[in-house]
């Protein structure tokens, strides 16, 4: 889903709004992270294969691709791959509620402070980064992707490590 300059400057602030100046939050179990977090998380992460997703909960191509991530997060054991999800969304509570009744994810979710849709140059969603077990990003795409795409994309992967 692409969205628009106007709307991307208006979830942007609305995300700024909602989260303050890069004060770390939380709520209920979704953790406010910014890009030096995130940045952090991945360079932590060397000897494993690194997915990042960008999702909303009001995105239906995002939503969809939730149950594929999740089947491929239950094929690789934690020593290889790190999937991490970071909502979008204008506010940590449709993150929280969404979690609490739609979906039972086994990765981390979190919620993007207000530097992270700049810093990642998120324009649409979903968005997804894949990072090798060397840490250097090898995938960067917007949209949806099949599932099993990723499963060989990983798998190939951690061959090469």
């Amino acid at each position: 889903m692409r969205l628009s300059n106007k709307a991307f400057i208006l979830l942007a602030m609305l995300v700024m709004l909602a989260v303050g100046c890069n004060k770390a939050e939380t709520s209920t179990d979704v953790e406010t992270v910014n890009a030096k977090a995130i940045q952090d998380v991945i360079a932590k992460a060397k000897g494993k294969v690194v997915v990042l997703n960008f999702w909303a909960t009001w995105c239906p191509p995002c939503r969809a691709e939730i149950p594929e991530l999740i089947e491929i997060r239950k094929k690789f054991s934690d020593s290889d791959l790190l999937l991490i999800g970071v909502s979008v969304d204008p506010g940590v509570d449709a993150v929280t509620e969404f979690m609490s009744k739609d979906v039972e994810f086994n990765y981390p979710i979190y919620f993007a402070g207000s530097d992270v849709a700049s810093f990642f140059s998120i324009e649409s969603i979903p968005r997804t980064l894949v990072f090798n077990a060397e840490g250097k990003k090898v995938f960067d795409k917007s949209g949806s992707f099949p599932g099993a795409m990723f499963e060989n994309f990983i798998k190939k992967l951690l061959q090469d490590k």
